[in-house]
């Protein structure tokens, strides 16, 4: 099935959000963005994540216990993970939390991207130790999902520079 156009230049300028973010932080972390497609999370970008680890999220249902996106996207509001290895929120994916360990990402921090009151994905940040988000990082996640939010709100999502820097201004 082909994709629609839009779709794929909303994920390439997710694409490079995300790697602006991860320039940001030095490298430290992991960015992903989920898009939210009835009740299932799909991949739209996460450079940084195993081909393998993406295949495995990807079509996730969201509910009140499905990780730390599957979980921000269904409850509407950001859900920090400081160990994804002893979280109960991933309990029921031990397939998935085992791929994330092995990977050495050991945290996992999620914030909904929302427009007009509705949740259309996730902004995620996973990091290689466990640990909680200092207040600047949960800054940065939220300031990220501003430009999400603008390039899902827009059919058209194509800023005047053509690329994310456009709409991301930190």
């Amino acid at each position: 099935m082909s994709r629609h156009p839009q779709a794929n230049m909303r994920d390439t300028l997710l694409h490079d959000l995300v790697q602006i973010i991860e320039g940001r932080v030095g490298r430290t972390f992991v960015a992903s963005v989920l898009v939210l497609e009835g009740h299932e999370l799909q991949h739209a970008a996460a450079p940084g994540l195993p081909a393998s680890y993406k295949e495995a999220v990807n079509g996730l249902l969201i509910g009140p216990h499905v990780g730390s996106c599957g979980t921000a996207a269904f409850r509407g509001h950001p859900i920090y993970v400081s160990d994804i290895s002893t979280d109960p929120l991933w309990a029921r994916y031990p397939n998935i939390a085992r791929m994330a360990l092995e990977t050495g990402l050991r945290a996992c921090w999620s914030v909904p991207i929302i427009s007009g009151g509705k949740v259309l994905g996730t902004f995620g940040l996973y990091h290689r130790e466990p640990r909680v988000p200092t207040v600047a990082e949960r800054d940065l996640i939220a300031e990220a999902t501003r430009p999400a939010a603008v390039l899902f709100g827009r059919p058209l999502a194509v800023p005047a520079s053509n690329s994310a820097a456009g709409i991301f201004r930190g």
